[in-house]
C-alpha cells in the first residue's frame, strides 16, 4: 500500500524493516534500550550481531554525535556493550569513540574510553592516554586498557609512573592478581601508598578500588591478609579515602569468604559510632550486606536507629530491614512506622516475614496498608498485597473483599485476552484467598468458575477451595486429571501434603506420589520428598537420600531438602558428609542470585539450615 498527497505521486509506505528501525531508534533516544529484557534492545543486539557494519550500526554510531547528552551517553555505553562480542577492530565504534572522548559531557567521555578500548582501538586509546587533559577520562582510559591487557599479551603502557594516583593504584591491583609470592610485599606496600596519595579529584566514582583490590587478593587466596589491610584502612592508615577503600574491600571480603563477618564486623561497627554521618552510613551498609554481620553487629544497628530514623530515613530503613530479616524484634517499631508512612518499601515482606518468625508482627497494623494497596489497582503493588496477607493468613479476613474484587478484575482481563493459562497475578491472588482459609468463603463461587491451569503449581484452584471449605474432593479430583503438560513435572506437593494434614493417601495417591516425585529432578522432587517421607517412613529412606544430597548447595532448593532431612532424623545420617563439606568450605558458594550481595546472603541462608540439619541429624 502507499499512501498519497493530492498533486503528488505515490509515497511507498514504510516497509517492516524500516519501521523495525524506526522503533529501535526511538528506544535509543528515549534510552528504554539500556533496559535489561526490553524488546528493542534484543532487536538492536539482533541486528547488529547479524550484521556488525550493517545500517543498525550505522545509526548507534551516528546517534553518538546527538545534541542531547543522554542520548550520546546511550548510543556510547550500548556500543561497549555490543563491542564485547564485536569484531576487533570494529572500525565504525572505534571512529565515533575517538570523536568523543572531548565530548563536554563527562559520562559520555568515560563511556567513549572504554567503546575505543573494547572495540579494538587500543594503539589510539594509548595516545589519547598520555595527551588528554583530563584526569577522569584518563582513568577510565588507563582502566579500559588494564582490562584488555589481560588477554593480549605485553603491558599496556608505562603506567607505573603515571601522575595520577588512581592510575598508578589501578596497576598495583592489577598485578596482584597474578604476581609471585616474592612481588607481594613490595606490591602491597605500594598499593597502601597509592591509595593514602589518591586525592577525591583524582577518584572516578565508578571506580570501586577496594573492590578491584578484594578480587585480586580473592583471586590469590590472600584471606588473612584481606582482613588485615582491611582493619588497617577502616582504622585510618590511608587518611579518609582510604576508610571508604577499606569499606569497599572489607565488603568484598564479606561476600567471598565465610569467616569475613566474624573477623571484621568489629571493624566495622567502630567505624559506624565514631565516622561522620556519609562513612557512618557506608560503614551501616556494609553490616546491613550480611545477615551474619548483621546478627554480630545487632546491637550497635539497632543503637543507631533513633539517630538515622530522621537524620537519614534510607539508612534507618536498612537497619531495621536487616535486624527484621535476622528475626530481631528491636525492629518492629520502625518496620511498622515505615509501613504505615507510605508505599512499602523494598524488602518489606521480608521485614514482615521477620518479625513473624520473632512474634513481633501485629495484624492490625498491616491490614490497613494491605487493603489501601488492593484498592489502589496499582499491578506493581499487588504482590506485596498478596504476600502479605497470604502470610497473616485467617488473620487476613478483613482484606477478603478486596482480594475478591481484584480476582474478578484480574479474571475479566485474562478473560479478554482470550489466555490459556494463568498468569503469576492470577495464581497469587487464588493462592492467597486459600492461605487466608474458611474466612475466605465469599471467594468460593468465584474460584468455582475459573477454569485456567497454572504451569508452576498444579491444582492451585482445586488446593485453594480444598483449603477454604476443608472437602476433600476438590484436590482428588485435581490429581485425578490429566496433566495438559508433556515432558514437565509441574510442583503438586501442597496437594499431597493438605491430602496427609487431612485424612491422609488412599493407595493410588501414595503411588502417584512415589512416581511423580522420582519422575525427574526439580521442584516437585524437592518439595515432594518430605511428603513421601510423611507418607512411607524409613522404608523409603534409601530412594530420599539418592536424590536429596544433589540439591544442598542450590540456593532454590537447598534449604527444602535439608528440611526433609532434618524430619528424617537419624535415618538421614549418610547425608552426614555431604552436609559437613557444605559446612567446610572456607569460601562462599558459586551462585547465581542476582548480585553479589544477593549471593552471599544465598550461601549465608544455606549455611544457617545446614547448621540446623548436621545438629539434627547429629543429636
Amino acid at each position: 500500500m502507499t499512501a498519497r498527497t493530492p498533486g503528488q505521486a505515490p509515497v511507498p509506505a514504510p516497509s517492516a524493516a524500516d519501521r523495525a528501525r524506526r522503533a529501535m531508534t526511538a528506544a535509543i533516544v528515549d534510552g528504554s534500550v539500556r533496559i535489561l529484557g526490553d524488546p528493542a534492545r534484543s532487536a538492536v543486539f539482533d541486528a547488529v550481531r547479524a550484521e556488525p557494519g550493517g545500517p543498525v550500526t550505522r545509526e548507534l554510531t551516528g546517534l553518538t554525535g546527538h545534541r542531547r547528552p543522554a542520548v550520546r551517553r546511550t548510543a556510547l555505553t550500548l556500543l561497549g556493550e555490543l563491542a564485547y562480542n564485536g569484531p576487533h577492530p570494529w572500525p565504525g565504534p572505534v571512529e565515533a569513540a575517538a570523536a568523543r572522548l572531548h565530548d563536554p559531557d563527562p559520562e559520555a567521555r568515560r563511556a567513549a574510553a572504554r567503546l575505543l578500548v573494547r572495540a579494538g582501538g587500543t594503539d589510539r586509546a594509548r595516545t589519547a592516554l598520555d595527551t588528554h587533559p583530563d584526569p577522569a577520562t584518563r582513568l577510565t582510559l588507563a582502566d579500559a586498557l588494564l582490562l584488555h591487557a589481560r588477554h593480549t599479551p605485553g603491558p599496556p603502557g608505562p603506567l607505573h609512573t603515571d601522575p595520577l594516583p588512581a592510575i598508578r593504584l589501578l596497576v598495583c591491583v592489577e598485578e596482584l592478581r597474578t604476581a609471585p609470592e616474592e612481588e607481594w610485599p613490595a606490591l602491597d606496600a605500594q598499593t597502601v601508598a597509592e591509595v593514602a596519595a589518591l586525592s577525591t579529584r583524582d577518584a572516578d566514582p565508578t571506580l570501586a578500588y577496594g573492590t578491584r583490590w578484594g578480587d585480586a587478593l580473592f583471586r590469590q587466596d590472600r584471606e588473612r591478609h584481606c582482613y588485615t589491610t582491611a582493619a588497617r584502612l577502616l582504622a585510618g592508615a590511608a587518611g579518609a579515602h582510604g576508610r571508604r577503600t577499606g569499606l569497599q574491600l572489607a565488603r568484598r571480603a564479606l561476600q567471598v569468604w565465610r569467616a569475613a563477618p566474624e573477623t571484621l564486623t568489629p571493624h566495622l561497627t567502630g567505624l559506624s559510632r565514631t565516622a561522620p554521618p556519609a562513612l557512618r552510613d557506608l560503614a551501616v551498609d556494609t553490616l546491613c550486606a550480611s545477615r551474619t554481620a548483621t546478627r554480630l553487629a545487632a546491637d550497635d544497628l539497632a543503637a543507631l536507629l533513633p539517630a538515622t530514623q530522621h537524620a537519614c530515613p534510607t539508612t534507618a530503613w536498612e537497619i531495621a530491614y536487616a535486624l527484621a530479616t535476622v528475626d530481631d524484634p528491636r525492629a518492629a517499631p520502625y518496620v511498622h512506622a515505615r509501613l504505615a508512612s507510605g508505599e512499602p518499601p523494598a524488602g518489606a515482606v521480608a521485614a514482615v516475614r521477620g518479625l513473624m518468625r520473632s512474634g513481633t508482627a501485629d495484624p492490625g497494623q498491616l491490614l490497613p496498608l494491605i487493603r489501601r494497596l488492593l484498592q489502589s489497582g496499582d499491578p506493581h503493588a499487588m504482590p506485596a498485597a498478596t504476600a502479605l496477607s497470604a502470610d497473616l493468613g485467617p488473620a487476613a479476613a478483613p482484606c477478603v473483599p478486596d482480594l475478591v474484587e481484584a480476582l474478578r478484575a484480574e479474571s475479566a482481563r485474562r478473560d479478554a485476552q482470550g489466555t490459556e493459562w494463568a498468569g503469576h497475578r492470577e495464581l497469587r491472588l487464588v493462592s492467597t484467598l486459600g492461605r487466608i482459609g474458611a474466612p475466605a468463603a465469599a471467594a468460593v463461587p468465584l474460584l468455582e468458575r475459573l477454569t485456567r491451569a497454572s504451569r508452576q503449581r498444579a491444582g492451585y484452584r482445586e488446593l485453594a477451595l480444598s483449603r477454604i471449605t476443608g472437602e476433600r474432593h476438590h484436590i482428588e479430583s485435581a490429581l485425578r486429571a490429566p496433566s495438559r503438560l508433556r515432558g514437565y513435572v509441574p510442583d503438586s506437593s501442597a496437594l499431597f501434603t493438605w491430602l496427609l494434614d487431612h485424612g491422609g493417601l488412599t493407595p493410588d495417591q501414595s503411588r502417584l506420589l512415589r512416581d511423580l516425585v522420582f519422575a525427574r529432578p526439580g521442584g516437585m522432587q524437592v518439595h515432594g520428598a518430605l511428603a513421601v517421607w510423611r507418607q512411607e517412613g524409613p522404608a523409603a529412606a534409601a530412594d530420599l537420600l539418592a536424590v536429596l544430597p544433589q540439591y544442598l548447595d542450590d540456593d532454590l532448593f537447598g534449604p527444602a531438602a535439608m528440611a526433609t532431612l532434618a524430619a528424617m532424623g537419624e535415618h538421614a545420617r549418610p547425608a552426614l558428609p555431604h552436609l559437613r563439606a557444605l559446612l567446610d568450605r572456607r569460601t562462599r558458594l558459586p551462585l547465581c542470585a542476582g548480585s553479589e550481595d544477593a549471593d552471599m546472603n544465598a550461601d549465608e541462608h544455606l549455611l544457617e539450615a545446614a547448621r540446623r540439619t548436621a545438629t539434627a541429624l547429629s543429636a
